[in-house]
């Protein structure tokens, strides 16, 4: 019976098209016997179906109506189970729970299942009555003055006129048509809106029409709505106090009845004509409603002894097997899909652990979507979890990006020397050429082995990214990370042979463009990391080397190109340089002190006297001017330097922090632009590279 009244609340409402019913269902113990309720609806939703019977105390039915939604409480004995066929879903998706109340989600479909009870008789459309060629004639000819009484909609006879409400509208309708119109087109209008929400259209007029509760008058078109809609009291009297008369339309009945009274005629006429009550089951039968009850007992063949129940299981049978192989088809398709997502995401989540921070294309991915697309880089942190949410990792990542400059120059270096062997007059011994090219080659062979000295030292320390060990020797000094000196020593003699290589301007050049590639970019990219994964990371054990060996190269490189006692000018001035840094407060960034790798075992004493040794060399020096204003000229050179390696690094860690928060603040206000590059992070990325690129190609050998 529940069933059943929700069947005929459907039909009431004119279509089971946009109707969706939401069954709230509370356990309750089950009851003996077998009281499975089969629901003439076809459900449709995403989760398996339920394995076994699930027990009802009540169907909550919520049906759209004009006045908005209507809600229906049905209760349901006790005992009276839902079939294992429907599917449940909670409201937030997922697995029901055996011993929580649930609420089925059921939407009906095309799909015709008888219902359980027979519905009560129906009249045949009203146009049907007029089918029959032998029916009444009498009113094909009907007054003209009788037209006005007709309906401008189903153009019959009107019992309560009423009006659109229109200023210009002069038609009128039956109560019932009218309002029909009203409640088809709200109706229409709001499974349009919610089949565009399910589309996930960003559409603000869909959402607003949802409480739109128009329609417009099938005569003049002007939008009415319920509140609109007026009774013609003129028209309705003159329909109840005229005189004429009409017969009643169905075949056999030669009533003449007022207009007025047609309707109600029509409900009671025994001529009308019906179908019967088990139509829905399959009997075809039509015919006078006073036969009904005849056809019940002798002609029906669902009545008590007939064939047509047999006929209706098995035609029940044939529709639940045919949907069911239609669940089980798209069931099918489903899984495959699935199984198609699930591999492509098992490929990503293999591609996603298997990044490692010591692989060089890891590691420039990850750097180009940190500097160039920031927005999509914060949102899909995730995709980079293995490297982020790691500080050793995050060093590692800072040890690549500040060595892999270092190592294009080598490599540049190296290939170019060696490409020189191929020179004609390479094998020409004792001439000019050929002690230029054996220079040039013995220079890169040096730096070659040098580059591979300094990534031996990563591999004899392996104790952290961020922390060299620490080696004591006995009555010499106090522990000590003496591979990071060696480390440090390399990168300084393969900046003083790129100098040499290229010579002193060339040379300028190139130095200049790895401190920008290998300070602000690494800075860049580091400060990044740091921002996107919530915590700062210590500092890589690479940048006090790398630094060490850009500041020292430099000025190595000004002495032997400029001074005539190198090693002198060398000495006063990273002598004069520590003894500046103990006894006066000048700012850091003159000294770069974090750099200073093994010059910071120099004691006051040591200085004192290593300075007084360099004193008298120069006292003594015939050239002390010129040598006095060399030293002066390398002090202002070296602080240079580390003004050039604190400003490039604070540049980085700036532009990163903007480039951050605009980023997380066009993620909060404008998601849709988070695709798009970031002006900023580009700018770096490019720079960098084509300095690189510079550095490797373009800068050629002097020979």
């Amino acid at each position: 019976e529940a069933i059943a009244a929700i069947n005929n609340a459907s039909a009431a409402d004119g279509s089971n098209e946009g109707v969706e019913n939401n069954i709230e269902s509370a356990p309750t113990p089950p009851a003996s016997g077998n009281n499975n309720i089969q629901a003439n609806t076809t459900n449709n939703v995403n989760s398996p179906p339920h394995p076994s019977p699930r027990t009802l105390s009540h169907i909550h039915v919520h049906l759209n109506t004009p006045d908005g939604v209507r809600g229906v409480n049905i209760p349901l004995p006790p005992g009276v189970n839902m079939p294992p066929r429907v599917m449940f879903q909670q409201a937030g998706g997922g697995p029901t729970n055996n011993n929580q109340p649930q609420a089925i989600h059921i939407r009906q479909s095309s799909s015709s299942i008888p219902p359980y009870q027979p519905l009560a008789a129906q009249p045949l459309p009203n146009q049907s009555n007029y089918d029959d060629v032998i029916s009444n004639q009498n009113n094909l000819q009907e007054p003209i003055d009788l037209k006005k009484f007709e309906c401008s909609i189903c153009f019959e006879y009107m019992e309560v006129p009423v009006r659109c409400g229109g200023e210009t509208c002069s038609s009128r309708f039956c109560a019932p048509c009218l309002s029909r119109v009203l409640r088809e087109e709200i109706i229409n209008r709001n499974n349009r809106n919610n089949t565009n929400n399910n589309n996930n259209t960003e559409d603000s007029s869909s959402a607003s029409n949802n409480n739109d509760q128009s329609a417009k008058c099938p005569h003049c078109r002007t939008n009415f709505t319920k509140n609109n809609i007026q009774v013609d009291l003129l028209l309705q009297k003159q329909i109840n106090d005229s005189t004429n008369t009409i017969t009643c339309p169905f075949k056999g009945c030669n009533t003449e009845v007022p207009i007025g009274q047609l309707k109600q005629h029509e409900e009671s006429c025994p001529y009308i004509r019906m179908k019967c009550r088990y139509a829905e089951w399959g009997c075809k039968w039509t015919g006078r409603k006073m036969d009904l009850p005849s056809h019940y007992d002798t002609e029906c063949d669902f009545g008590s002894s007939g064939p047509g129940l047999t006929n209706f299981i098995e035609r029940y049978r044939k529709t639940v097997e045919h949907d069911h192989r239609h669940q089980i088809d798209q069931h099918r398709s489903q899984l495959q899909g699935m199984n198609q997502m699930l591999s492509m995401q098992s490929r990503q989540v293999m591609m996603i652990k298997s990044r490692n921070a010591s692989d060089i294309v890891d590691v420039m991915a990850l750097s180009y979507h940190a500097c160039c697309f920031t927005g999509r880089f914060v949102l899909s942190r995730d995709l980079w979890s293995t490297i982020l949410m790691k500080q050793g990792c995050r060093a590692t990542l800072g040890n690549m990006l500040l060595s892999f400059p270092t190592m294009v120059l080598v490599a540049s270096v190296s290939i170019q020397g060696f490409c020189l062997l191929q020179h004609p007059e390479a094998y020409a011994f004792g001439t000019e050429t050929f002690w230029h090219i054996a220079d040039t080659v013995l220079m890169s062979t040096m730096m070659l082995i040098l580059g591979i000295l300094y990534i031996s030292c990563f591999y004899i320390d392996m104790k952290s990214p961020y922390e060299w060990s620490l080696f004591s020797v006995k009555n010499l000094c106090t522990a000590q990370p003496l591979i990071r000196d060696v480390a440090a020593v390399c990168i300084t003699m393969i900046y003083f042979l790129a100098f040499e290589h290229f010579e002193f301007i060339r040379g300028v050049i190139m130095w200049h463009a790895l401190a920008f590639s290998t300070l602000l970019y690494t800075s860049f990219v580091m400060r990044m990391t740091d921002k996107v994964s919530g915590s700062a990371s210590p500092q890589p054990r690479t940048w006090s080397v790398i630094v060490f060996g850009l500041r020292y190269g430099l000025i190595t490189s000004y002495c032997d190109f400029q001074v005539e006692s190198p090693a002198a000018c060398f000495f006063g001035v990273v002598i004069c340089m520590r003894l500046l840094k103990l006894m006066m407060k000048l700012p850091d960034f003159i000294f770069s002190e974090s750099s200073e790798c093994f010059f910071k075992l120099g004691n006051p004493v040591i200085l004192v006297g290593g300075a007084a040794v360099w004193l008298r060399y120069l006292v003594q020096s015939d050239a002390w001017h010129g040598e006095l204003l060399d030293w002066f000229v390398g002090m202002l050179l070296l602080a240079y330097a580390n003004f050039i390696v604190y400003a490039y690094s604070m540049a980085g860690d700036k532009l990163a922090e903007s480039s951050y928060s605009n980023a997380v603040y066009i993620n909060r206000a404008h998601p849709a632009a988070s695709q798009y590059p970031n002006p900023i992070g580009c700018i770096v990325f490019g720079i960098s590279n084509f300095l690189l690129v510079g550095v490797a190609f373009l800068l050629n050998a002097r020979y």
